[in-house]
């Protein structure tokens, strides 16, 4: 009779048949790494490789040996295009119609990326890779950011193994709110200490831990800089380089970038340079205090961009350094276009005009301040419009002044000659691109939750095929009921006003193949087809999640309080050394009447 661990199916002591099986490793032979490195409201000039005159050489460094794409577009807005870079998907359908502080009840704006769709990280991560996250993440629901969670949509639980950076839009430069994986830090007190530097060390010292362990294991790696979203930060000696170099003002310069576009291929020579935005002054209409401050807010934006690029090179130079850099795959790009959020001239504090207070004579007043430490600046209309050279309009607009963006893929391995490409494509594109160079496909289940179809393209074409016809044929756009959709070479878009009928509200029409800047609204001469246009945008609307439309705008969303958050209730209590309670979390006492009650223990 066998004994009783016979019979339960274990080998016993005396056993000499059994022989243990260890579990099959993943086969990563010839696996590139792959690295996202996005930056925020970059506009489409304002890379040097992109016709501007800031200095960025590690990035134009990566498009001169890598694919430059001059028909690219994203969301117009941070938090949409992150959902659907990391994605393939569109965001609305998986919950992110907007920036994630402004959760809504409806599943397509929830602020989080829904499980029904993986995440790049997530599915290399399966696949063997280790995966890093530094900088901005913006995609988790605001009020589940603090040091008491909920976590379900922080880095680590969408894919990543590692992480550091900030959760929310921005942060202060110089003292930023940070996350190490899944808990909050005190701020660095570093002299001379900024966040895109300290970035760059942790990724580098990721990727090095990594190195030193499992050699041959290839990494993901998501490099999202703060810069260049407000504040527009940057050390000392990055200021003073530029002081001066802008003097001639936006509108000579926006014309200046535009040549420099044309002479190195980025639009075509015909193209036609639009007249101004209507809310930007003419330079010759400033007067010289307005100016002075005005070409000081571009400069710190020019240095920040310019420090930007330089940590940039430092992880470009480790990676060569270390021999990785030829099986390395880099895809370089911004979120969306050049933001106007400064106004006609700009503001050294942001809150202020926020708050409605003056923002002249305080920018004056403050000049010197401009990218340190005791500023929130952000450059006036003016110049994101040269931003955005030669497109109209800006982030949160879906004209191609917020829609349009630089996108490099950099790999040496696969690229052996720079180019350009002017293919039409779109932010979903861009994990589906790295997907199909891996040689993977996205999964119709992951971990037992059936997944929503890819929306992207695959762009891996066009590294063979510089004059290949684009394979998208339809590309739809909403964002704060600003409408818009692109089907082959024809776009329609609409310029929302809150409270017009989303029925009745007039479209523009233009053809892109022949109209790059979108110089020429045919929608007199060409009805019919804008008509089919517009049926087409409320089909795609439909089919991807994008109903119902809302009225409010952003401004209805900022006091939303989703039940059970933090912020639902009326008492507080607040203990000493307790972590950091972000300001979507923590008790909101703007423009009510509140009671504070504290307990102090006195010594003596």
């Amino acid at each position: 009779m066998p004994d009783a661990a016979e019979s339960a199916g274990y080998a016993t002591l005396e056993s000499t048949e059994f022989s243990g099986a260890w579990p099959e490793r993943p086969d990563l032979t010839g696996l590139p790494n792959v690295v996202y490195i996005v930056l925020d409201d970059v506009g489409f000039a304002q890379f040097g490789c992109y016709g501007s005159s800031i200095d960025t050489p590690n990035m134009d460094r990566l498009a001169a040996n890598g694919l430059r794409y001059t028909n690219y577009h994203t969301t117009t807005l941070c938090s949409p295009s992150r959902a659907c870079l990391l994605t393939g998907r569109n965001h609305h359908t998986v919950g992110m119609r907007s920036v994630s502080n402004w959760a809504r009840a409806y599943p397509n704006g929830r602020g989080a990326i829904t499980n029904r769709a993986a995440t790049i990280p997530q599915l290399l991560r399966d696949r063997g890779f280790s995966t890093f996250a530094v900088g901005k993440w913006h995609l988790a629901p605001m009020s589940e950011t603090s040091a008491a969670g909920p976590f379900d949509h922080w880095p680590l639980q969408k894919g990543f193994e590692r992480y550091y950076g900030f959760l929310d839009a921005l942060t202060d430069q110089f003292a930023p709110e940070l996350t190490y994986d899944n808990h909050r830090i005190p701020t660095p007190d570093t002299p001379g200490y900024h966040v895109s530097e300290d970035m760059i060390d942790r990724a580098i010292g990721f990727v090095r831990d990594q190195r030193a362990i499992y050699e041959e294991k290839p990494f993901f790696l998501y490099v999202a800089f703060g810069a260049c979203h407000d504040p527009h930060q940057a050390p000392p000696e990055y200021l003073e380089k530029y002081r001066g170099r802008f003097d001639q003002g936006y509108d000579v310069a926006r014309e200046e970038w535009f040549e420099r576009q044309k002479a190195m291929g980025i639009v075509p020579e015909d193209t036609t340079l639009p007249p101004s935005n209507p809310n930007v002054p003419p330079w010759d209409s400033l007067t010289p205090d307005q100016q002075l401050v005005a070409n000081r807010l571009q400069e710190a934006f020019a240095a920040m961009l310019d420090h930007t690029d330089v940590q940039i090179g430092r992880l470009v130079d480790y990676l060569e350094q270390t021999g990785q850099l030829d099986n390395t795959l880099i895809v370089l790009t911004s979120d969306n276009g050049a933001s106007d959020a400064g106004g006609p001239l700009g503001t050294v504090n942001w809150l202020r005009g926020m708050n409605g207070l003056d923002i002249e004579s305080y920018n004056l007043e403050n000049v010197d301040e401009i990218g340190g430490p005791r500023s929130h600046t952000n450059y006036p209309s003016g110049w994101a419009q040269a931003g955005n050279t030669p497109l109209r309009w800006y982030k949160q607009f879906l004209h191609a002044g917020g829609i349009r963006a630089p996108l490099v893929f950099h790999w040496p391995d696969r690229i052996e000659e720079g180019g350009l490409r002017h293919q039409f494509h779109h932010v979903t594109d861009v994990t589906p691109t790295v997907l199909d160079l891996l040689g993977m496909e996205a999964p119709a289940v992951f971990e037992g939750i059936p997944q929503l179809p890819v929306a992207g393209e695959s762009m891996a074409y066009t590294f063979e095929g510089p004059d290949a016809p684009t394979r998208k044929v339809t590309q739809h756009f909403e964002l704060n009921g600003h409408r818009s959709i692109w089907h082959q070479g024809w776009k329609a878009v609409t310029l929302h006003t809150v409270g017009d009928d989303f029925q009745t509200e007039p479209w523009e029409l233009y053809h892109l193949d022949e109209d790059y800047s979108e110089s020429y609204d045919l929608a007199q001469e060409e009805p019919e087809r804008l008509q089919q246009l517009i049926a087409r945008w409320w089909a795609e609307a439909g089919k991807h999640g994008v109903l119902p439309l809302e009225q409010g705008g952003p401004a209805s969303s900022f006091h939303n309080v989703p039940p059970g958050s933090p912020q639902d209730r009326t008492t507080f209590t607040y203990a000493q050394g307790m972590a950091h309670v972000p300001t979507v979390a923590a008790a909101d006492v703007r423009n009510r009447s509140h009671r504070i009650r504290a307990t102090i223990a006195r010594e003596g």
